[in-house]
């Protein structure tokens, strides 16, 4: 569930909820209801905050986000396996010890 939060040409802040990301894009993307200008106070996914700025800028964070979550899962995975690997092995007098 998205719930977007912002401001209104008027300054009122709405709400609108929607089911999942298509149903959310169909609603930015199917007519122009909202300028690009319009000041996205917060876009939260399932309770989480992912997203505050303008409305044009959300297009671009959507495109870029799997890449972020790409790179956020190889540092940990490369943690993790740097983490188990000291457990297994451990370096004395330049010899490696398996352990």
């Amino acid at each position: 569930m998205f719930r977007l939060t912002y401001k209104d040409p008027y300054k009122v802040e709405r709400v609108q909820e929607y089911e999942d990301y298509e149903a959310l894009m169909l609603s930015l993307s199917g007519c122009v209801t909202l300028p690009d200008t319009t000041l996205i106070t917060s876009l939260t996914h399932n309770g989480v905050e992912i997203y505050q700025g303008l409305l044009g800028d959300l297009y671009r964070f959507f495109k870029i986000l799997p890449r972020k979550i790409a790179k956020l899962r190889f540092f940990l995975v490369f943690f993790v396996i740097v983490a188990f690997s000291q457990t297994f092995y451990k370096i004395v007098d330049r010899k490696v010890v398996i352990l």
